[in-house]
């Protein structure tokens, strides 16, 4: 018989402002340079398209609520993963901007 597994899954990782770090690393960049850096990043995350920010879902036809309840919340979960993922290549994105821009000057 099959186990109903309560979801979702406590996430216990500590909530991070991404967007602090990236002003920190972008902090050593002149303000108007700053703002060509910045629009690389968005251009960087517009590349990736819906891959980080769209998903569907598909359920059996005999699926109870129950299951679909299930099947949602994962999905979720791995919706939320994704958008930390793309958060942290978007701060790797950051440094390497940043170091080409020291690198160039």
């Amino acid at each position: 018989m099959s186990q109903i597994i309560e979801f979702p899954i406590a996430n216990n990782q500590r909530s991070h402002d991404y967007d602090a770090d990236i002003e920190e690393i972008l902090a050593s960049i002149p303000p108007k340079a700053r703002e060509k850096l910045r629009f690389e990043l968005i251009k960087t995350i517009d590349s990736y398209d819906a891959y980080f920010t769209q998903w569907s879902l598909s359920f059996p036809e005999s699926c109870d609520e129950t299951l679909k309840k299930q099947i949602y919340d994962l999905a979720h979960q791995e919706h939320g993963r994704k958008i930390r993922m793309l958060k942290d290549i978007m701060l790797l994105k950051a440094k390497v901007l940043v170091s080409e821009y020291h690198r160039a000057k």
